[in-house]
């Protein structure tokens, strides 16, 4: 029983867990510099393949 216990939390752990992109979102949005790159995310949270960034001219292309 604390073995399906076990196996059961770690399933829920992994749907819960933040893609490299969701966890960079939130970094930028959380610094306190005057320009944020902050990442846009397709729906899955993976980067998009560019990243353009609205405060800025600046967009590069994003492959992991």
């Amino acid at each position: 029983a604390a073995l399906i216990a076990t196996v059961a939390l770690c399933c829920l752990a992994g749907v819960f867990a933040k893609t490299a992109c969701e966890e960079h979102r939130e970094r930028e949005q959380k610094t306190n510099t005057n320009v944020k790159l902050i990442p846009k995310s397709t729906p899955d949270g993976d980067y998009e393949a560019l990243q353009c960034f609205d405060v800025s001219r600046f967009c590069m292309c994003w492959r992991p």
